[in-house]
């Protein structure tokens, strides 16, 4: 009897630490269809720049007159929480920005850094 106590234990165990290790996983990303898309905006004082997110959490952007370029990826942690942590491959670390998107525009901001943006 103190065997079979033993095995059930242990398996109860095992499934507990099964249950918190698939807890622990990848943070999954709350895609906002509204922000899909490439978005540009023009600006006689920054510059043009140009944002892609595509549906798979990947993102891009773009500066055709500060000849800038790289990618990276996205990630809405909570759904219509209107924050977004954006990686990419040029900056240092990982930023948290808030934004608004609308079918036809989108601003993305920090407390320094903004951009608003329009759907091409």
């Amino acid at each position: 009897m103190k065997t079979f106590t033993k095995v059930v234990a242990v398996l109860m165990l095992v499934a507990v630490l099964s249950t918190l290790m698939v807890a622990c996983g990848k943070p999954k990303n709350n895609i906002d269809d509204k922000l899909l898309g490439t978005w540009k905006q023009t600006d006689a004082q920054d510059g043009n720049w140009t944002w892609t997110f595509n549906k798979d959490g990947t993102c891009k952007l773009e500066s055709d007159t500060n000849n800038f370029s790289s990618e990276g990826t996205y990630l809405i942690e909570e759904a219509d929480s209107a924050k977004i942590k954006i990686k990419l491959d040029k900056w240092d670390k990982e930023k948290l920005f808030t934004y608004v998107a609308t079918e036809k525009a989108l601003q993305i901001q920090t407390f320094d850094e903004s951009y608003f943006c329009q759907k091409q």
